[in-house]
């Protein structure tokens, strides 16, 4: 019997400018006394986390911060932190490395050993601690998904961890926190929003309802990024970002495909947007055939928003490793993502992508 297809969106979103005022309440609503903040170390360097403290008050005992691609042992010596303050409860802030970290700090406090043995899907026995996201990057839309992923770099591959009940309980959408991101990081993020809404839209298991969500998110991106990126005005960053968190959960539900698993060597040290941003187009025209009228005419669409949005179409010499190629065909041949593409993707398939993807502007 073939198993039906499942959509669902079991965290609660709280979305409008000014949102995060009501934080405290969200946390006396999960019963949380003590709260482990996990923030972007970048946002705690310009003083940006000090909102959030001040809103935590004194159930705030302990605080980690996240780098760019969180490692294991950052994960590790967060929840060590945590543990020690009797923390029950764990507010996440920032962008996806941020976000990943926290969710990985929520799993550890309820669950023994060693955050590898917990690598796949539904491997923790116990859900993990209460969490809080609070996204300030519209782009992974990691606030609503139940997958996170810790750099390894003695593995050729990152460490992904996946299961139903491991996202965040509540999400907190607001804008506000988009209006001083500069403007690569805000370019990058938007770019890893579009992959997941197109990677919905030609996955095997995209349903009515994924490619509903993906679509009005592939749309409101296009339509509202450029502007956004000039502008900064509060209502445009609401949209972006509500549309992120729409297009993960598109692709929470119908799967990751080709993009995501090009990208995921851990040897490749670049910002995840970015190496989506290049490699889109790329799977996007190899998706081509198998795609409706209206994906195609958001393909073909992608030219003018890369260019307006100054969206990077390849690296720049010197900017990858000199594997690079074989690195990206490398992570795409042993992703799961692989299989979920709908036009199967043979390995000389797979390396012609990768060494486009690899070839320098």
């Amino acid at each position: 019997m073939t198993k039906s297809p499942l959509y669902t969106t079991p965290t609660r979103v709280h979305t409008g400018l000014g949102s995060t005022a009501e934080l405290a309440t969200h946390v006396a609503t999960l019963g949380g006394q003590r709260v482990a903040l996990i923030g972007d170390a970048g946002l705690k360097r310009i003083g940006l986390l000090s909102n959030i403290e001040n809103l935590l008050g004194e159930s705030l005992v302990s605080e980690s911060l996240a780098d760019v691609d969180p490692t294991i042992s950052a994960a590790e010596h967060a929840t060590e932190l945590a543990r020690q303050a009797g923390a029950d409860l764990v507010v996440g802030v920032g962008g996806g490395s941020a976000l990943s970290l926290a969710k990985a700090v929520a799993l550890l406090l309820t669950n023994s050993g060693r955050v590898v043995e917990y690598k796949g899907v539904d491997r923790a026995p116990v859900r993990p601690a209460p969490f809080i996201a609070i996204p300030t990057t519209a782009g992974s839309g990691s606030e609503v998904s139940n997958a996170f992923v810790l750099y390894d770099t003695d593995s050729a591959t990152n460490v992904g961890i996946r299961g139903w009940g491991y996202e965040p309980d509540i999400a907190i959408l607001d804008g506000r926190h988009l209006i001083g991101l500069p403007e690569v990081p805000m370019r990058d993020a938007a770019a890893d929003a579009l992959s997941h809404g197109f990677e919905a839209l030609w996955a095997n298991g995209a349903t009515y309802f994924t490619d509903s969500a993906a679509l009005h998110a592939v749309r409101t991106i296009r339509d509202v990024l450029p502007r956004a990126l000039r502008e900064r005005r509060a209502e445009d960053l609401q949209r972006l970002l509500e549309a992120s968190t729409m297009a993960n959960f598109a692709c929470g539900n119908a799967g990751l495909s080709l993009v995501h698993a090009i990208t995921a060597s851990s040897k490749i040290r670049i910002a995840h947007g970015r190496q989506n941003s290049v490699v889109l187009p790329l799977v996007a025209e190899f998706n081509r055939s198998v795609v409706s009228s209206d994906v195609i005419a958001e393909i073909d669409a992608l030219p003018a928003l890369y260019a307006e949005a100054a969206i990077p179409t390849a690296f720049y010499k010197n900017e990858l490793p000199t594997d690079a190629a074989q690195e990206f065909f490398r992570a795409g041949s042993a992703s799961p993502f692989r299989n979920n593409n709908r036009r199967p993707a043979s390995d000389d398939d797979l390396l012609n992508l990768a060494t486009r993807a690899a070839t320098p502007a």
